[in-house]
């Protein structure tokens, strides 16, 4: 896409009409958004910005190139395309079309992507340009599959939406809040991912509680998303942004140092990013960049260590929040721990391990795993963590037992281990698929990645279980040593055993060291990668 600059001028051109009734829809949510930032930016990218006027403009264009292509009330639009301003105005042309968005994930293969498209039974297939002939060979997929579907290239669309003409075009779907208003896909890596069913009134409620979580977005606040649009990570960003009134900045590529010149150079507010590429920013000189506009940072994804947070605090800003959030919960269903929380103050101490309190509105509990919903777990017990909230997803596509299984009288079922403390604080152990079996010995994995983590030498560090025919699994370590430093296998066995505070049977039996560890695309640690003897590459 060639260089964008899209700007209104004049009083009536930043207010766009609503023409339809109150009420707690993705539709009305954009259109106040857009009509309140007015002449001012709203998404932006390196190509690319939009101010409010000229995304509503743009979202009212595409959506008439939608309903042109088929898309109908309760239709699946599904997009193939990299975090731009763009896809933000073409995302939010779903709700003002009546239609269901759906983000693709961009790195599968044309086989997975057309059996996806066949089992969302989506009407249209929006795609970037440059994903032109992995769109292509993904709708041959899904034609042979027996789907047939309308695709639509995002680039010339976004064009031909940004004309005067284009604008006039009239949005009179009918919406109610129950409407189904997304499908998120899970970032499983094995099989058909999860569709996770967010109505327009769960997305509502997660751009007002999302509040909580970034210390309350005004008009005077930005963040920068580098994650793809594809996981819910985007969605728990963007909508409490666009809720709040501010401005989204996108970037497609991640590296540590383009990362921070972003932050410096659009004057970013909030900046939000999971612990293994904290780790990555953290090895970067940050006292070469201007972050004084930073006035808090996100982490989430995974639990934090200690040294990620005092490093963010003294290198980065000093304000963070540290959540525990999912697809299915949303940030209304979040549960949160500030930098008091964690590190402490002059006060009082911080417990370096927690996950904090349930936003307003949420609840959390921790259940017997193999039990119900209703088989809780006293406070100081390790269990399964079930958390209930306003945002929370109502089911899973097109699969009413996972649904049964998993969701429950406003309660969902995590899949994570965790345990509630006396004060009332939640600390997120691990998963359950991390739990390592040595000998009839439970290990959780990420018990032992945080004592690694606070050795000085380590920047990153990855525990899996890996077969052993004597004991079934054993405990193995990889590790990414920090520039400059060195150690080696017994000085890490002894501080596992020393200041790390292990027991013997949780001290990995093998220690492996590597430039990198394997992420995911949203760039957390991707753990499936190192086990069965596979080698990070």
């Amino acid at each position: 896409m060639t260089r964008h600059e899209a700007s209104e001028t004049g009083r009536s051109s930043t207010a766009p009409a609503i023409p339809y009734p109150a009420g707690g829809t993705l539709r009305r949510l954009y259109a106040a958004a857009c009509r309140w930032r007015g002449t001012r930016d709203l998404f932006a990218d390196p190509s690319c910005r939009l101010s409010g006027a000229a995304a509503w403009r743009a979202s009212r264009g595409l959506a008439a190139e939608f309903a042109a292509r088929g898309v109908r009330r309760r239709s699946v639009v599904a997009f193939l395309c990299q975090p731009s301003s763009a896809h933000a105005a073409a995302w939010f042309a779903a709700p003002l079309a009546g239609a269901v968005a759906c983000n693709l994930h961009v790195r599968e293969t044309p086989q997975r992507l057309g059996d996806t498209l066949a089992w969302l039974e989506a009407t249209l297939l929006v795609h970037d340009e440059d994903l032109a002939d992995l769109a292509a060979s993904a709708l041959a997929s899904a034609s042979a599959a027996g789907a047939r579907l309308a695709s639509l290239a995002l680039g010339a669309a976004f064009g031909r939406a940004t004309t005067a003409s284009a604008a006039e075009a009239p949005v009179e779907t009918p919406l109610v809040p129950d409407d189904l208003a997304a499908i998120v896909l899970s970032s499983g890596s094995t099989g058909r991912p999860k569709g996770v069913l967010h109505t327009h009134r769960t997305l509502v409620e997660n751009a007002k509680i999302g509040q909580a979580l970034y210390g309350t977005v005004t008009p005077n606040d930005a963040t920068l998303v580098v994650m793809q649009p594809s996981f819910a990570a985007w969605v728990n960003v963007v909508l409490p942004f666009v809720g709040g009134l501010g401005k989204v900045v996108f970037d497609g590529v991640f590296s540590p140092e383009r990362f921070l010149q972003t932050l410096e150079r659009e004057r970013i507010t909030l900046a939000p990013a999971v612990p293994t590429m904290w780790r990555m920013i953290l090895g970067e000189d940050t006292g070469r960049y201007d972050l004084s506009g930073l006035r808090r940072v996100a982490i989430s994804g995974e639990p934090p260590a200690r040294s990620d947070l005092e490093g963010i605090r003294d290198r980065v800003c000093p304000g963070i929040s540290s959540f525990y959030c999912s697809s299915e919960a949303g940030t209304g269903a979040a549960v949160l721990a500030t930098e008091r929380d964690v590190l402490g103050d002059a006060g009082r101490a911080g417990k370096p391990a927690t996950t904090g309190k349930p936003v307003p509105g949420a609840e959390v509990k921790i259940i017997d795993p193999a039990g119900s919903f209703d088989d809780e777990r006293p406070r100081g017990e390790t269990g399964e963590i079930a958390v209930s909230g306003p945002s929370l997803a109502i089911g899973y596509w097109k699969d009413d037992a996972l649904t049964r299984a998993r969701f429950a009288d406003g309660w969902w079922r995590s899949g994570d281990v965790g345990r509630i403390d006396v004060d009332g604080d939640l600390f997120v152990l691990g998963r359950t698929d991390n739990l390592i079996n040595s000998g009839g010995m439970k290990v959780q994995g990420e018990e032992v990645e945080r004592v690694l983590l606070a050795h000085p030498a380590v920047a990153q560090a990855a525990v899996v279980g890996q077969p052993d025919p004597q004991w079934g699994q054993r405990v193995e370590a990889y590790l990414v040593l920090k520039r400059g430093q060195q150690v080696d296998a017994a000085a890490l066995d002894a501080f596992c055993r020393g200041a790390g505070a292990l027991a013997g049977f949780k001290v990995p039996k093998a220690f492996h060291f590597t430039d990198r560890l394997p992420t995911g695309p949203t760039g957390k640690l991707y753990r499936r990668g190192l086990r069965a003897g596979d080698t990070p590459t």
